[in-house]
C-alpha cells in the first residue's frame, strides 16, 4: 500500500469537514481535552478528580453534574448547541466545566450536608432568623408550625426552596471566583453561558400570561437577577413579584460575594421567608407526587414478586421524600416555562449598585461588555478536529493495509509442506493507550542503546544519500591537487551519485511458540524488536517485524510494517507473546515474499527462534527439510537469512540455517548483536 503525505492530507481535511457536532464532542478525544483542562486547574489546589462525559441532546436533559471529585458533562446539552459556531459550542461546554470545578473548589460541601441534615429534623440552618419584620415573622412562626407536624412533603417542600435559593447565589459566588481566578478558555465559557441563559428567560409578562406558578416566576427573577443585574420586564409589569424582589435584591447583592457560606444560608432562610405565599401551595402538590411515586414503587415490588425480574429493566426512582443530594450538584434544562424546578447554570455577570424602583422594574445593563479576550477557541477546536481526523484516516488506511497483508498471505504460494495450511495475518487497527503507556515505561534504555549504534553509521549513510566526493584513492582519473603535500600517493578522487533509494532492507520473524516464554526469551525477543525498529526507523530503512506461531491455523502477527501509516508500530511491539506451537516454514516464506518485492539491493531477513519447528507432522527432519529449502530458494533470490538461537536448541538450529546461524550465549546482548550485524552490512 502506497499512499503520498499529500493524499493524506487530502483525506485528513476531507474528514474534518464532514464532522457532526455529536462526531466532535462525543468523543474520547474532546474528553481528554476537558480533563486537560481540569487538570490544569484543580491541580492548583491539589485536587485531582476525572471529567465524563455523555451525549444527550433530548430536551430536559441534564448538563452537568459533580459529586465533589469527579465531573459529569453533558455535551449535547440543549444550552450549548444553541450556539451558531463549533467554537461557541466547544467554549460553552468548557463554561460548564469550569463552573462544576467551582463547586468542587470553592463550595462547603460539608455545611451543605450540615443544613440537609438540620432541616430532615425540623430546624432551620444554621439559626432561626432573627429581628424580622412582622410579615417575615409570620411566615416563620408559619413554616415552624408546619415543620413540627414531620410531615415529609412540609419538610422536603422548604428544604427544595432553600435549597434553590442557595444554589443562585452559591453559583454567582463560584463563578466570581473562577473567573477571577481564570482568565481565557474558562472565563469566556462561563459569561458566554451566561449570556445564553438569561435569553432563554421569557418575560416577566410572559410567564404570567402563561399560567406559570408565583413560585416558579420568582425563581425566574432570582436566576435573571443574579446572573446579569437585571430581569426581562418588556412587558411593563408592576405587581407583587417586583415589590417581592426589590425587597429580596438587598438580601442578595448582600451574601452572593461573600467568602464565607454562611451568609448566604442565612440569606436563603430571609427569601424563603419573603417567597413563603409561592411556596407553600407546593406541599400539596409535592405530596400528591409522592404518593404516585410511592404507589408506583408498590407497584413495581409486587411485580417483581409475583413474576420476578425480568430482562434488564431500567431501575425506577423511589419518590423523593427530602431534597438531592447537595453532594451532587446539578444543572438541568427542561421547558422554559419550567426553568425554575431544577437547578440550571445560574452564571453571574455584574455585581449592581441596587435595583430601581418604578412602574417598570427597572433594569440595570452593562452594555460595554467585549468578552474576555480569549482569541485561541477556534484553534484549540481546529486542533482537535485535526487530531480526530488524522485519527479517523490513519485507522482507515491501517484498516486498507490489514486487509492487504491478508489478500497477499492468500496469494503465497507455501509449497507441498504447507499444503492446506491456513495463514491469518493479524495487524492491530486499534492501539490500545496502555501499549503506549508500556512502551514509554520500558523503552528508554533500549533506545539509548540503538542511539549509539546509529552514531556509528548515520553520516555513512548521509554520504550515501547526498552522493559528493571520495578522496584519498591512489588511482583514479580527477587529481586533487591539495593532496600532493601529503606526499603518500593519494592523489586522486571520484565522485559519487546521490542513492536516492535505500540500499537495505530489513525483516525481523520472531518465534512466539509457547516455549519462549521460559527464561525471558520471549521479553528479549520483544527488547530486540523494540532496539532494531527504532535503529531502522530513525536511519531510513525500512523494516518489517513480525511474530508467528500457530494455534489450529499459522498465525502471523504484524507488528512493524514497510507500509505502516499511523506511527504506532513501536507500541503494537509491546503485544509480542509468547502462544502456541511453530510452523517456521510458512511464517519464513511469507516474510521472505514480503522483503523479496522491496526495491533495495540488500535484503536481510533476522529469524529469532528458541528450537525446531513443531506442529503435529511439521517436525522432525522433514521439517529441516523444508527449511533449509526455504533457505536456499530465497539466497538465490537475493535475500540473507540469519537465524538468532536463544534456547537450548542451538545445534539443531545450526544444521538448518548452517552459515546464516548466530548463536547468542547471553540473551542480554541480543538486542546488541542483531543490530551491530546491521552495521556491519551498512558500512
Amino acid at each position: 500500500m502506497r499512499t503520498s503525505h499529500t493524499e493524506i492530507r487530502k483525506k485528513i481535511s476531507d474528514a474534518k469537514n464532514k464532522y457532526t457536532d455529536e462526531q466532535v464532542f462525543a468523543t474520547p478525544g474532546f474528553q481528554g481535552y476537558l480533563n486537560d483542562l481540569a487538570e490544569s486547574v484543580s491541580k492548583r489546589y491539589k485536587r485531582p478528580l476525572k471529567v465524563k462525559t455523555v451525549w444527550d441532546p433530548s430536551p430536559g436533559s441534564q448538563i452537568a453534574w459533580t459529586d465533589n471529585n469527579a465531573i459529569l458533562i453533558n455535551t449535547g446539552n440543549e444550552i450549548s448547541l444553541s450556539f451558531p459556531t463549533r467554537a461557541m459550542k466547544a467554549d460553552s461546554i468548557i463554561g460548564f466545566l469550569g463552573h462544576e470545578l467551582g463547586h468542587i473548589l470553592f463550595t462547603n460541601f460539608v455545611m451543605m450536608n450540615a443544613c440537609n441534615s438540620t432541616f430532615r429534623q425540623g430546624r432551620f440552618y444554621p439559626s432561626i432568623p432573627q429581628n424580622l419584620s412582622p410579615d417575615d415573622q409570620a411566615a416563620l412562626d408559619e413554616i415552624l408550625v408546619r415543620l413540627d407536624e414531620k410531615d415529609d412533603a412540609v419538610i422536603f417542600t422548604v428544604m427544595e426552596a432553600v435549597h434553590h435559593i442557595f444554589n443562585i447565589t452559591e453559583d454567582a459566588y463560584i463563578e466570581s471566583r473562577m473567573c477571577d481566578a481564570f482568565e481565557g478558555k474558562i472565563k469566556t465559557g462561563v459569561r458566554l453561558n451566561q449570556v445564553r441563559q438569561v435569553e432563554l428567560i421569557p418575560s416577566l409578562t410572559k410567564q404570567i400570561d402563561s399560567g406559570l406558578d408565583g413560585y416558579a416566576i420568582m425563581q425566574n427573577l432570582f436566576l435573571s437577577y443574579v446572573r446579569s443585574g437585571e430581569i426581562n420586564n418588556i412587558g411593563g409589569y408592576t405587581g407583587a413579584y417586583l415589590n417581592t424582589l426589590n425587597a429580596c435584591v438587598p438580601i442578595l447583592d448582600g451574601c452572593r460575594y461573600d467568602e464565607d457560606a454562611t451568609s448566604r444560608f442565612e440569606a436563603s432562610n430571609l427569601i424563603l421567608l419573603k417567597i413563603w405565599k409561592y411556596v407553600e401551595p407546593r406541599i400539596e402538590e409535592n405530596r400528591e407526587r409522592m404518593k404516585q411515586e410511592k404507589k408506583a414503587l408498590e407497584d413495581l415490588i409486587k411485580e417483581l414478586e409475583k413474576n420476578g425480574p425480568q430482562g434488564n429493566s431500567a431501575p425506577v426512582k423511589s419518590g423523593r421524600f427530602f431534597a438531592p443530594d447537595p453532594n451532587a450538584e446539578r444543572e438541568e434544562q427542561g421547558e422554559i416555562q419550567k426553568v425554575v424546578d431544577y437547578e440550571t447554570g445560574r452564571i453571574a455577570l455584574i455585581k449592581t449598585e441596587g435595583f430601581d424602583d418604578g412602574d417598570t422594574g427597572g433594569v440595570v445593563q452593562n452594555n460595554f461588555y467585549t468578552g474576555a479576550g480569549y482569541e485561541s477557541s477556534g484553534d484549540d477546536i481546529e486542533r482537535l478536529l485535526s487530531t480526530m481526523a488524522e485519527q479517523e484516516v490513519y485507522h482507515a488506511l491501517e484498516q486498507q493495509l490489514s486487509e492487504e497483508l491478508q489478500d497477499e498471505a492468500g496469494r503465497i504460494n507455501y509449497g507441498n509442506a504447507h499444503k492446506g495450511i491456513q495463514v491469518i495475518v493479524n495487524r492491530m487497527v486499534d492501539v490500545p493507550d496502555q501499549l503506549a503507556k508500556d512502551y514509554a515505561r520500558v523503552s528508554p534504555p533500549l533506545l539509548l542503546l540503538s542511539k549509539r549504534l546509529q552514531k556509528q553509521v548515520a553520516q555513512i549513510l548521509k554520504d550515501r544519500r547526498g552522493g559528493g566526493k571520495l578522496g584519498g584513492l591512489f588511482m583514479g582519473r580527477r587529481v586533487e591537487a591539495r593532496a600532493f603535500a601529503h606526499q603518500d600517493g593519494r592523489l586522486f578522487y571520484n565522485k559519487r551519485l546521490p542513492q536516492e533509494q535505500g540500499d537495505m532492507a530489513v525483516a525481523l520473524l520472531c518465534d512466539e511458540s509457547g516455549s519462549m516464554s521460559s527464561c525471558d526469551r520471549i521479553t528479549t525477543a520483544r527488547a530486540a524488536s523494540i532496539v532494531m525498529h527504532d535503529f531502522c526507523r530513525s536511519l531510513g530503512i525500512p523494516v518489517l517485524i513480525l511474530g508467528h506461531t500457530v494455534n489450529e491455523e499459522v498465525e502471523l502477527f504484524s507488528y512493524a510494517d514497510f507500509d505502516s501509516m499511523d506511527g504506532k508500530d513501536a507500541y503494537r511491539l509491546m503485544d509480542m507473546s509468547a502462544r502456541g506451537c511453530n510452523r517456521d516454514g510458512a511464517a519464513l516464506r511469507y516474510t521472505a515474499e514480503r522483503l523479496l518485492k522491496r526495491p533495495e539491493k540488500n535484503k536481510i531477513l533476522i529469524l529469532i527462534s528458541d528450537g525446531q519447528p513443531y506442529d503435529g507432522s511439521y517436525c522432525g527432519t522433514a521439517a529441516e527439510a523444508d527449511l533449509r529449502g526455504i533457505r536456499k530458494e530465497y539466497a538465490n533470490k537475493g535475500i540473507t537469512l540469519f537465524a538468532a538461537a536463544i534456547g537450548d536448541d542451538k545445534p539443531n538450529i545450526e544444521r538448518i540455517y548452517q552459515s546464516g546461524f548466530l548463536d547468542i550465549t547471553d540473551l542480554n546482548k541480543l538486542p546488541l548483536n542483531l543490530t551491530s550485524l546491521l552495521t556491519r552490512y551498512i558500512k
